[in-house]
């Protein structure tokens, strides 16, 4: 009985390790689409009950030298009738929250807004750079919220997101074949900073040397023809640029946690042409489909990226598999009902719906925001894997 006992409990014992491996690999491989989906919901299913009054957003300091308004960053969202933002300093007093651009920070805003400093609101840091570029020093526990790219900031302001579509749609892969110039270099790159922190230059020009042609634009290459490009990414001229290309290097100038930028999203979106990237995690982190771009991280030198990057380029069958996620997923932009002000509208709508002690207890402070923002977010090196 025992030596029939043995092979049977070891039978057991193999069935059970090989489930294990295969719920193991199943969750992997869909980690990224629940990600999706899970965001997804989590700011578009989420309501919210008008607020008593409405709610005001004081801009204290400008966007990139650009004016914060409504017109700017709330035309999209659905809480615009009972939500607004006002630049005045006269507002100051009756508003639900100020807010810092990272960017556009310097001490001249001390003596209009830290010596009235309110401590029965949230003061906000808004940053869609990288720490490289962080130059946002606040007094210690001057800033309560973040509004930035990571997922754990308080209120998640992305690039883009991905979202699953609710039914699968069909896709015209012939019309996206013709749209590609047969006659122009596989990848295309179109850039203003030419030093950034990652090396991103060194590395495109060690992927030309291996074979790769790359047609460059901006300040890095070629003026791109009529427009500038750089700093609209989603002006129509930029997408009649990039769009006849079957890749574009969508590098960004740091390699950082959440960092994935408009580059990324619109040629995803708007250019249909296939990112490459460098680290494959950043991007899958993110829900981003696996088969949905091309990362260097995976492979083991220059020369085998370049190798199999030029394959594709020539192959129409395996260059649409990496738009296959088309089908059953959707680029959301920028500026849209789910993120950015939009959900900061929301999550002042639900504040002002506390009690006074629900607010004081609910109170949190940042001793140092930078550090926050910064420390052990990112690694701008890059190896081949």
């Amino acid at each position: 009985e025992m030596a029939v006992a043995r092979p049977l409990q070891r039978g057991c014992c193999c069935l059970l390790i090989c489930s294990l491996i295969y719920l193991a690999i199943s969750w992997m491989t869909s980690s990224s689409s629940r990600f999706a989906v899970r965001m997804q919901r989590l700011v578009d299913d989420v309501p919210v009950r008008p607020p008593h009054k409405p709610i005001l957003i004081f801009a204290a300091t400008k966007f990139f030298k650009m004016d914060v308004t409504s017109e700017r960053f709330l035309k999209k969202c659905t809480t615009k009738e009972w939500c607004s933002i006002s630049e005045s300093i006269d507002d100051l007093s009756r508003a639900d929250v100020v807010l810092f651009h990272n960017a556009d920070f310097d001490m001249s805003y001390k003596g209009k807004v830290y010596t009235k400093r309110r401590t029965d609101i949230p003061y906000v840091l808004w940053s869609l750079e990288s720490p490289a570029n962080d130059i946002f020093r606040p007094a210690i526990n001057f800033i309560n919220w973040t509004m930035t790219y990571r997922r754990d900031a308080d209120v998640w302001y992305p690039y883009g997101r991905i979202a699953r579509r609710i039914d699968p749609i069909a896709v015209d892969y012939e019309l996206i074949w013709n749209s590609k110039n047969q006659s122009l270099p596989p990848a295309t790159w179109l850039a203003s900073n030419c030093y950034a922190a990652n090396g991103r230059s060194v590395i495109i020009a060690r992927i030309e040397e291996m074979g790769l042609k790359v047609d460059k634009w901006g300040k890095c290459g070629r003026p791109p023809p009529a427009c500038d490009g750089v700093e609209k990414q989603e002006d129509r001229c930029v997408v009649d640029l990039i769009k006849p290309y079957k890749f574009y290097l969508a590098f960004e100038n740091s390699n950082c946690v959440d960092y994935v930028t408009e580059k990324f999203y619109e040629t995803m979106r708007s250019r249909q042409a296939v990112p490459v990237v460098l680290h494959r995690k950043t991007y899958e982190d993110l829900g981003i489909p696996s088969t949905s771009f091309i990362a260097l991280s995976d492979f083991a030198t220059t020369a085998e990226a370049v190798k199999e990057i030029n394959r594709v380029a020539g192959d129409k069958e395996a260059y649409l598999e990496y738009h296959k996620w088309r089908e059953d997923y959707e680029i959301i932009p920028e500026h849209n009902d789910g993120t950015g002000f939009c959900a900061l509208c929301r999550k002042l709508a639900e504040r002002s719906q506390l009690s006074p002690e629900e607010r004081r207890a609910s109170r949190k402070s940042f001793p140092s925001v930078q550090d926050w923002h910064a420390e052990g977010m990112c690694d701008n090196t890059f190896t081949f894997n």
